[in-house]
């Protein structure tokens, strides 16, 4: 269960690896969203979408929760695995008709606001970072025992029969430089201190391509066109790829991230890497091991942090290397599907 199944959602990706690569594993699966612009992509891995409208809104708790019941009892549900807070009230709710026969998962993926006294009441939590982890243990006072720590992953198939996904040897600096940022344009994510630190870094040396969309796009157009910087502002989109070859540098300058899919979507391609030293950005980049991290929110930093990579090319070669070999060891399907389903099997067990 997931709300809004839609392309320029993280947690969608998330589901949709789900879903691909343990349906791929034999598991019998069902999706079941309030809708979303991404639907193909369960489709097309042949499992059955169930779309409830209701489930946007939480005055049509009791509807929805009949509507659980009965695809539960219809499909014969061993369990249900949620990815949001609300709907994994609904999938508890549930659990509780059946007298614990259906047994719940929750994959926390976000570090969220708010305290409800209702939330992470799951069977089993996965955390998807050890800042996700220290959030449930400390915020919520969940057991340990009761969280998995299964982290974040990409898909390996994304660079499957491209010839090289390492970055050019050294730059040509006749030429502008390309910065790639993907995600929502939300002040978490904090595209604009990324616009200033390009400012600053001289505006006739980058080129930079954001995708995602979100309530800070007018004012970042605005900002973009006021100090006459280049870059393209792309919907969100299901392939990714031809922007992340492409790109020279990838850069992401959030405030808060728990874990994210553009961090290992880089290392996937074998690009350079430059983070905000928060979250689960700092738990997987090493600063001038396999990245580049920046204080957040410090536009100068990260102007430097840029140049840094512009110039150096033993450094960015070796950090886009190091990463790249990292993701591919231990943050993809290969490494995270087998543990979740083993997850799985250790729930119906109980």
């Amino acid at each position: 269960m997931t709300p809004d199944f839609n392309y320029g959602d993280g947690r969608s990706y998330y589901v949709s690896l789900l879903i691909k690569y343990s349906g791929k594993a034999g598991l019998n699966l069902f999706l079941l969203t309030n809708g979303g612009d991404s639907i193909e992509r369960a489709v097309e891995n042949r499992i059955k979408v169930y779309k409830d409208k209701s489930l946007c809104r939480k005055t049509g708790f009791i509807k929805s929760l009949k509507n659980l019941r009965n695809i539960a009892e219809e499909n014969k549900i061993d369990i249900i695995h949620t990815h949001h807070r609300y709907y994994e009230l609904l999938a508890n709710s549930a659990s509780a008709f059946f007298k614990g026969k259906i047994k719940t998962a929750a994959t926390a993926l976000s570090l969220v606001e708010g305290k409800y006294y209702v939330e992470f009441k799951s069977d089993k939590i996965i955390a998807v970072s050890k800042a996700v982890k220290k959030m449930l243990t400390e915020k919520y006072s969940i057991d340990e025992k009761k969280i998995e720590l299964i982290p974040n992953f990409t898909d390996s198939e994304e660079v499957k029969g491209l010839t090289s996904h390492s970055n050019k040897k050294k730059f040509n600096r006749a030429v502008k430089i390309n910065l790639l940022c993907v995600g929502r344009l939300h002040k978490e994510k904090d595209q604009l201190t990324l616009l200033r630190a390009l400012k600053i870094s001289g505006r006739d040396k980058f080129r930079l391509t954001l995708v995602g969309e979100g309530n800070l796009e007018t004012a970042l157009k605005n900002y973009t066109v006021e100090n006459k910087l280049d870059v393209e502002f792309v919907k969100s989109c299901r392939d990714l790829s031809p922007y992340f070859i492409k790109s020279d540098i990838c850069v992401l300058p959030s405030r808060r991230d728990p874990f994210p899919g553009f961090m290992l979507q880089s290392g996937l391609y074998g690009k350079p890497f430059i983070g905000a030293d928060t979250d689960g950005i700092s738990e997987l980049i090493q600063h001038n091991k396999n990245g580049l991290l920046f204080r957040k929110g410090n536009a100068e930093d990260l102007s430097n942090a840029i140049l840094n990579f512009m110039i150096n090319d033993e450094l960015r070669l070796k950090c886009a290397g190091n990463l790249h070999n990292e993701v591919l060891k231990n943050y993809t399907e290969k490494k995270i599907i087998p543990r979740i389903i083993t997850l799985y099997e250790n729930l119906i067990k109980k």
